[in-house]
């Protein structure tokens, strides 16, 4: 019998980083999962079980500043990020996937290089191969919503293309997140992208890679065309890199498409050799 999800906590750099883990403890592989900015631990919600039906050992963290983690002394970044993801796979052991979406792609990637030996592939749901010039109205307007929970809920919810049943659950979640004193500082601090610090990890990568898009993905003019370029980008390494595109999901396929985004984790994991056991009940 798979054993129940469990909440727990880590102990980072002076941060306690919630988290929780799913699946048989002995199971000879782990997936570390990373929200993207503004969100929780729970985004993963729906892709947590299909993973640990596989025989996988399944981490959902909450980001520094997020749910029910600690607020950070510094500003959150990518980089703090992957050193909280490569922690947490110390903590509980390797081999390792980790996932990333959207802000934290970049972090999965830098931690499979902080902890080469553990860390063996990594996920980038929904990445941001390029970083849009705005002009100031627009960075205005951004943290506008950004500080403001009620027009980040709306937000996130338009950037969904194929929502979960659930998703007004999941918003009222987040919101009361982000309403605890300091809840909007991480957020507003990703949002402005002073922090976006590990974008160099794509030109060092030497684990292999899997990336999945929403093929209808309303953060990008051209979502195929971006999950390209970040192919692109990764693939000039030693990195093995393979992209999924995901028929009709928006910005959140492991949540609006959380069978296919499953599958993607699951190729990858037959790619590095992660032992996969007999579906579990």
């Amino acid at each position: 019998m798979t054993a129940p999800t469990a909440s727990a906590r880590l102990e980072f750099e002076g941060i306690e980083l919630a988290y929780d883990v799913a699946g048989d403890p002995d199971a000879a592989g782990l997936v570390v999962l990373l929200p993207g900015m503004g969100d929780l631990r729970s985004a993963y919600r729906h892709l947590t079980p299909l993973l640990v039906a596989q025989g996988l050992r399944v981490a959902a963290l909450d980001l520094p500043g997020h749910g029910d983690s600690g607020v950070s002394p510094v500003p959150v970044s990518q980089t703090q990020i992957a050193r909280s993801a490569a922690a947490l796979v110390e903590l509980l052991g390797g081999p390792t996937i980790v996932v990333g979406h959207s802000f934290t792609p970049d972090s999965a990637l830098l931690a499979s290089q902080l902890a080469p030996e553990q860390v063996v592939g990594a996920v980038a749901i929904g990445p941001w191969a390029t970083t849009p010039r705005q002009a100031w109205p627009m960075r205005a307007l951004s943290r506008l919503v950004a500080s403001t929970p009620s027009l980040w809920s709306l937000f996130y919810r338009s950037l969904h293309k194929a929502p979960p049943a659930d998703l007004a659950e999941h918003r009222r979640r987040i919101v009361a997140s982000l309403r605890r004193p300091g809840g909007t500082e991480a957020l507003v601090t990703m949002a402005a992208g002073t922090t976006k610090d590990a974008v160099g990890a794509r030109a060092s990568q030497l684990a292999p890679v899997a990336i999945v898009m929403g093929d209808a993905d309303p953060d990008f003019r051209d979502p195929s065309a971006e999950a390209q370029t970040y192919a692109d980008a990764v693939s000039g390494t030693a990195a093995d890199v393979a992209v999924h595109m995901v028929a009709g999901a928006g910005h959140y396929p492991h949540g609006e498409r959380p069978a296919e985004t499953a599958e993607a984790v699951l190729a990858l994991a037959r790619r590095v050799g992660l032992a996969l056991g007999a579906p579990r009940a």
